[in-house]
């Protein structure tokens, strides 16, 4: 049996009545957690931008060295995803979540002081990594399931956008609040930023209402695992809709790791340039964020899950070809567009279409798709070091076009739902 979600609120009136733009902040719940995952958001940005900062250029890292990190991370959220989707079933959600963001803080923390007193070394980098995955592997699934938990079934795609559009928001302000940190501070002030937001995360996720533990079988982990796992293989259109989340994660986004490379020896930048490229993806991310949101009540989203992922493909292929700033953030900004309508779709059909007593593992799946991003950027990072950025992702990024065109036209599965 699903978790109980809460009571039904105000019907609203205006942008906030059902199937409008702004139908979710009627809850009084989505609103909370949304303060509570842009904190969360900032604080991410500001780190993804400290750590390639600290990689690439205070400790001599290249390419490899940042794929190794994300590698690591990746590992965590692989292997321990499954965990997190198990016992966000089995447990109160918003208490572990708590736990679970306050070890956040605590690791960005540790970095920022290891930085100021010029501790740090690389295989320190490595072992932050691998802890701060195994945290965001328990903490993702939870997260997730606390937008449903908030709204319910009728304003999730509305939630998802909403929560998809505040993110992408932070994704603008935070690489230029971590760029101006890096530059006014170093970069152990970045650090000291994320786990600032992480602790007011933290704070406000604890003000959310309870969430009771789903009422299931005492059925162990291992064994719930796999019958979520099972259930996903024997249900075509479920399988269709995680194989979808997997290939911008394993071929489309391990090229933002690379963003650093990009700005230093393609586009002749420094951080400043790294910063406008990594806010450019999250500018776009905006429109594409409202664009789900207005359209949120419509009938079937497989089409434009579909679409979108082709387009988000062919923009960072064109992205690859780009010599000129200026002009590299403008097609960036275009692929945020749709690479935004395509993550707050596939992500509301993952939790919309599941059954609900697998909803947790599903979920779980999803943070697991991320797990194998790092992985390919290792993969990536090496291949860069050869042969050069530009003609790497562009080659990826053909493949991802491929198998997307070839996903759309053979699943008429996508096409109905």
């Amino acid at each position: 049996m699903a978790a109980p979600v809460a009571a039904a609120p105000p019907p609203g009136s205006g942008l906030t009545a059902p199937g409008r733009p702004l139908a979710a902040f009627r809850h009084r719940d989505f609103r909370v957690l949304l303060l509570s995952t842009l904190a969360l958001q900032v604080g991410s940005w500001v780190q993804t931008i400290g750590m390639g900062w600290l990689v690439l250029h205070d400790l001599d890292g290249n390419a490899t060295s940042l794929g190794v990190v994300a590698l690591l991370r990746g590992a965590s959220l692989l292997l321990l995803s499954p965990v997190g989707g198990f016992l966000s079933g089995r447990f109160e959600r918003r208490r572990q979540l708590v736990v679970y963001t306050s070890a956040s803080a605590s690791i960005a923390a540790l970095l920022a002081v290891l930085i100021t007193f010029g501790a740090i070394e690389l295989w320190m980098v490595y072992v932050t990594a691998i802890l701060a995955g195994a945290v965001e592997a328990l903490a993702g699934p939870i997260r997730m399931l606390l937008v449903y938990d908030s709204v319910g079934g009728e304003d999730l795609t509305n939630a998802v956008a909403l929560n998809s559009l505040g993110g992408n928001a932070m994704r603008v302000i935070g690489p230029a609040i971590g760029a101006t940190l890096i530059s006014l501070v170093g970069t152990e002030g970045a650090f000291q930023m994320q786990a600032a937001c992480l602790v007011l995360a933290a704070i406000l996720t604890w003000r959310l209402r309870p969430s009771p533990p789903e009422a299931q079988e005492a059925t162990g982990m291992w064994r719930a695992i796999a019958a979520g796992l099972a259930y996903v293989v024997r249900d075509r259109r479920m399988a269709v809709i995680v194989f979808m989340a997997l290939i911008p994660s394993i071929v489309v986004y391990p090229y933002v790791t690379f963003l650093p490379v990009f700005a230093r020896d393609v586009l002749d930048s420094d951080q400043t340039g790294y910063g406008m490229l990594a806010a450019a993806v999250g500018l776009g991310s905006l429109a594409g964020g409202a664009v789900v949101a207005v359209t949120s009540n419509r009938a079937r989203l497989g089409p434009g899950m579909m679409w979108s992922c082709l387009f988000y493909c062919a923009a960072v292929l064109l992205f690859a070809f780009m010599r000129e700033l200026w002009l590299a953030v403008g097609v960036l900004a275009v692929a945020g567009v749709f690479h935004s309508v395509y993550a707050a779709l596939n992500s509301s059909l993952m939790q919309l279409k599941a059954d609900p007593e697998f909803r947790g593992q599903v979920m779980s799946l999803q943070s697991m798709t991320w797990g194998t991003t790092p992985f390919a950027a290792l993969l990536m990072g090496r291949m860069i070091d050869h042969w050069g950025a530009p003609h790497v992702v562009a080659a990826w990024m053909t493949v991802a076009l491929l198998m997307t065109l070839v996903t759309l036209v053979l699943s008429r599965e996508m096409r109905r739902v």
